[in-house]
């Protein structure tokens, strides 16, 4: 049995040597989400992965203004189950994929996801680059014909050894997705996957690229199979029409009639997205900074794609994020429960904003989340419409800010400071790396749930200095309590940006500033600790952040 041990090699061959932009400059970030298969409509899964990958990059791009940033998605538009679905559904494959297609790209265009590009199988662009991986891979000696014989899922559309299959009832079943398999032998093109485990193990060891780590032990289970072997890479014709065609052998008639397995070709649509030319020595942005996936697809990119990547000679991701999946009301989604969510109904009635942040306050990467239109509306209104939303209008209103002025922070203040005031700014001055520690890791959760926590405490110590009150008695601290309670508001409409950027945009209007004042830097600046920052006029705009629910 294969097993894993100190492999001493330079990995920098295999991680982190960088393909470079056309100015000849490296990439500075690029982030992926999967390609998401057009058999069937979006649903809040597939919008879940394109959040986490936005919500990182919107992230990035305030920490990093300048950074040149590379954010695909896309949609994954071949292999045989786009060619039966069309086929029950009466029309041609092309038609169901620009359909399916347009919808995932107006979904993430309504969401704001913030994609650089969105990528398509079926354009030109991406058939020329598969072709071209093909030719290298074969040139190469990674590919050879064989007759391949094991079960295979149609719905998978992958083989599967007899470990990864159980019998029920005389019908066989993947253990993995538990669909349908059937026995079939067929000569393909076969890559030599087993040559590159121990780069692939090398990898998994050394640059531990995996996250959560929880999702590593299942991967070395994989490389350590004693049934690990090579991998088929091309259908026959006669089953797969609905495909990229084998580029011509230089033997000619061999593999001439076959069609490239829908995972190569799926997967090189990172590579077509980054311009990759083989032999250029400046061609694309390399290797990719993280690659978001769900779990279902962590053995085709944690296996296959690092192998086909080290047989191309190029280097492999830095990071791989793997997020679990939803259930609805503790129930696993499927369509034959009727519970699947469409991203649709929710942005109808929640906002896209309201919709943004539920799932990124309620997903965790590490284990599946649990929808649940009680807690939606439960957290919606408790946290941005009354904690957010409230602590505004307490703050912006006439009544108590007659002026309608953010106020210039007085050293004097200093008098007037409590234990909770002190509390509030010791808070503040830590939110920042606490929030950046989270988003950076992808745990949306965590950083959200500390900005509310400051915000709480920030409404806690308006209740307790009343300014309602101070306006009759005492002005000068009623100016203390406005300029902390709306430093605080600006901190954290800040760190919420990535989350729920039109929420944080209206806020951050509200309070005077410009774009020129939203970077993640400018959250460690305060009045206090500089005291020349000016008094600033709020905006003269009625702000609504976020209309209360009402069931």
């Amino acid at each position: 049995m294969f097993r894993f041990r100190n492999l001493s090699r330079d990995l920098n061959k295999i991680t982190h040597r960088n393909l470079q932009t056309e100015s000849g400059k490296s990439a500075e970030y690029f982030i992926t989400t999967p390609i998401f298969y057009v058999n069937s409509s979006p649903h809040i899964g597939h919008l879940y992965s394109a959040l986490l990958a936005d919500a990182h990059c919107r992230f990035r791009r305030l920490c990093n203004p300048r950074e040149r940033c590379l954010f695909s998605t896309g949609t994954d538009e071949h292999g045989l189950k786009i060619q039966q679905a069309a086929s029950l559904a009466g029309i041609t494959p092309e038609q169901l994929c620009d359909e399916v297609s347009s919808k995932f790209r107006t979904l993430f265009d309504t969401c704001g996801i913030t994609y650089t590009d969105f990528i398509r199988t079926t354009e030109s662009r991406h058939k020329t680059v598969v072709g071209k991986v093909w030719s290298k891979l074969l040139s190469d000696g990674h590919l050879y014909r064989d007759v391949y014989s094991s079960w295979y899922s149609v719905q998978d559309e992958a083989f599967l050894s007899n470990t990864q299959v159980e019998e029920r009832d005389g019908v066989h079943y993947s253990l993995e997705s538990g669909h349908k398999v059937e026995w079939a032998s067929e000569e393909n093109w076969c890559f030599r996957l087993s040559n590159q485990r121990e780069n692939v193990c090398r990898w998994i060891q050394d640059a531990n690229p995996i996250q959560p780590t929880q999702f590593v032990g299942q991967v070395k289970a994989w490389l350590e199979d004693d049934k690990f072997g090579d991998l088929s890479v091309s259908r026959p014709k006669t089953r797969l029409q609905w495909g990229i065609s084998v580029p011509p052998s230089p033997d000619p008639g061999i593999g001439a009639d076959d069609t490239i397995y829908v995972w190569l070709d799926a997967l090189a649509n990172y590579l077509t997205v980054a311009g990759y030319v083989p032999g250029d020595s400046n061609p694309c942005p390399w290797p990719p900074t993280v690659q978001v996936i769900g779990k279902d697809i962590l053995k085709f990119h944690a296996i296959y794609w690092p192998s086909f990547l080290s047989a191309l000679e190029l280097p492999l991701p830095n990071r791989l994020l793997v997020h679990s999946h939803w259930m609805v009301d503790d129930v696993k989604m499927s369509k034959s429960l009727g519970n699947v969510l469409d991203p649709h109904d929710l942005i109808d009635k929640y906002t896209v904003d309201g919709t943004r942040y539920m799932l990124l306050r309620e997903g965790v990467p590490h284990m599946d989340g649990n929808f649940s239109n009680e807690r939606m509306v439960h957290y919606l209104n408790l946290e941005l419409a009354d904690t957010l939303g409230n602590l505004l209008n307490r703050s912006s209103s006439k009544g108590v800010n007659p002026d309608q002025v953010v106020p210039a922070w007085q050293t004097h203040f200093q008098n007037y400071a409590t234990s909770l005031s002190t509390s509030l700014i010791e808070a503040l001055e830590k939110l920042s790396d606490e929030v950046a520690h989270s988003y950076e890791n992808f745990n949306f959760y965590q950083g959200i749930v500390h900005i509310m926590d400051v915000l709480r405490l920030t409404n806690h110590f308006v209740q307790e200095e009343k300014p309602w009150d101070l306006k009759k008695v005492d002005v000068d601290r009623l100016q203390f309590v406005l300029a902390l309670t709306l430093e605080s508001l600006r901190v954290c409409g800040i760190l919420l940006s990535p989350i729920t950027p039109s929420i944080s945009s209206s806020l951050l209007s509200k309070l005077g500033l410009d774009s020129s004042d939203l970077t993640f830097q400018s959250t460690k600046v305060f009045p206090w600790t500089h005291g020349d920052l000016p008094s600033r006029p709020l905006s003269t705009q009625k702000t609504v952040l976020f209309k209360k629910i009402r069931e």
